[in-house]
């Protein structure tokens, strides 16, 4: 009878032991389980916001290309219209008296080009000045340049015009882009000097 009673205290106890064991490993795969799913979520709160930023700046850059083709093409339509109202004669007779007047000038008038040195390699701008004012200033290569940074370093160029200088704040987020077009510039400005 006691070899009985301690048989039977014997397996109560290894029950328990198993019970015991058998709830701490539920406890620790319903924890993993739940990490996973609070990970889970995380990770596609990441990519949605990721997907947003993508978009935006992707808007943001269409944007500002079709702004520039749109004002390129006024431009060019412009100086077509008004090529054609001009004829020779006015034009040999205005570069004489642009000659005349020039020497008075610190620039040439006319489009000059430049070159400078941005992220991606050579970026190259048409500068045009009219009696010492800068009138325009266009890119016309950034071959090497990421599309959406240089979008962005053309901010700078309105500030040129503004300020009718290149002493002005590059633009952050396109530092070397910005840098490579304020180099041009200079480059184009060296070039239209008397």
């Amino acid at each position: 009878m006691n070899n009985q009673n301690f048989y039977l205290r014997l397996i109560a106890l290894l029950l328990i032991i198993m019970a015991v064991f058998f709830y701490n490993g539920t406890m620790k795969d319903k924890e993993q389980e739940q990490n996973i799913a609070d990970l889970t979520a995380k990770v596609e709160s990441l990519e949605d916001q990721q997907t947003e930023i993508l978009t935006a700046l992707q808007e943001n850059y269409e944007e500002q290309k079709n702004a520039a083709e749109s004002k390129k093409s006024s431009e060019s339509d412009e100086k077509k219209s008004d090529s054609k109202k001009t004829s020779t004669k006015e034009d040999s007779e205005e570069d004489t008296a642009e000659d005349s007047s020039d020497s008075d000038n610190v620039y040439k008038n006319g489009t000059f080009e430049g070159s400078g040195t941005g992220y991606g390699g050579t970026i190259t701008v048409q500068v045009t000045l009219q009696d010492d004012t800068i009138t325009d200033v266009s890119v016309t290569s950034a071959p090497g340049e990421d599309s959406a940074y240089l979008a962005q370093g053309e901010n700078v160029i309105s500030s040129i015009i503004s300020e009718q200088s290149t002493d002005v704040d590059t633009v952050s987020g396109a530092t070397f882009s910005s840098t490579g077009i304020l180099e041009a510039v200079n480059d184009a400005l060296t070039k239209a000097e008397n």
